[in-house]
Order: structure tokens, then sequence, then C-alpha cells
């Protein structure tokens, strides 16, 4: 192919890039081969809609407050979270292993500055050599919102088990999760 001049190269330029009528650094180029061409596929020209905005308040203010629960007979297990410092303690209680056929209900609530809808709860096998090992059992997301709410009617499988919570957000400052016996 021999490149004769600016007008050659706009016109090899034009026959490779398919649209392309004019380039403004080539010599000769004009309008005068543009034709105006009318929009298709429903598209509307005019101002772009105005994304929808969400105002967070730089402050807060305080978190709400969650009160734990005392223990009750039979309670399966427990875990209680706390602010420490800028990180959090977790703290486990065992309770009573899990009777077969018996079902159970799990409450969990989580106070921070800012609701979150990323907190989970899980239940592991709590037998010997198993904690911190292998999926829950079960597991279900929760809002961290400071409402108590509960998972009634779960059965679970007989023997020991330990239940833990998952991503909690930053500015937690208490969160609890426990197992009692329906």
């Amino acid at each position: 192919m021999r490149w004769a001049g600016a007008q050659g190269r706009a016109a090899v330029l034009a026959a490779l890039v398919p649209g392309l009528v004019c380039v403004a650094a080539v010599a000769g180029c004009t309008s005068g081969g543009a034709e105006a061409v009318a929009p298709t596929g429903g598209f509307s020209p005019g101002p772009a809609p105005t994304p929808a905005v969400s105002l967070t308040p730089v402050d807060p203010g305080p978190p709400p407050v969650v009160k734990v629960p005392g223990p009750v007979a039979g309670e399966v297990a427990r875990v209680v979270v706390s602010k420490e410092g800028a990180g959090k303690a977790f703290r486990n209680v065992p309770g009573v292993p899990v009777a077969q056929g018996r079902t159970y209900v799990v409450e969990v609530a989580c106070a921070a500055s800012r609701p979150s809808d990323g907190t989970s709860y899980a239940i592991y096998d709590a037998a010997p050599g198993t904690w911190g090992h292998g999926e829950p059992l079960y597991s279900r997301p929760f809002a961290c919102d400071g409402s108590v709410q509960r998972t009634a009617n779960l059965g679970l499988p007989a023997g020991r088990v330990q239940i833990d919570v998952r991503g909690l957000p930053a500015d937690a400052v208490t969160a609890y999760a426990l197992i009692r016996p329906e």
C-alpha cells in the first residue's frame, strides 16, 4: 500500500476505521462528505438524569443500646462481642449439648453507630477437634441496627455446637448471638 500524501492517509484511515470521515490533523480534510444521521434505538437526547443521592450524616450520633440477656436453663451456646480499644473482644460461652429432636431459637442483636446489613451469624459443630474447621451447620444474615432478631424452630444435630458472629461493622460497640431451647 502506497501512502500518497495527506489525502491518501485520510482515505486509508477512513477505510480501516468505519465511520471515520475526517481526521482533524490531516491536511485537506473537509466536511463535504458528512451527512446527518437520526438517533436510533430509543436514544433520547437531552440532559442526563440526576443520580439518586443518599445523605449519610457525618456524625451519626450514639449507637443504639443493646442489652445482652442473661443465660437461661438449657442454653446451648452464646457469643458476646464488645468494643475493646480500637478492636473487639469476643467471649464464647459454651452451654449444654443440643438435645436430639428438640428445636431451638437463635437470638441475635448488634449495635453500631451506623446501621449495617453485612453482619451474619453462623452455627458450627463444637465437638472436640472441630472448632474453627469446616462449613457452618447454619448461617443467616442479620441487620446491625440495634434490633433483636430471632430465628425460631431451628433443628440442630445432637451434640455440642458453637455460635459466632461475622462481618461486624468497624464501629460496632455490642453484639451477641445465643441459642436457646424453644
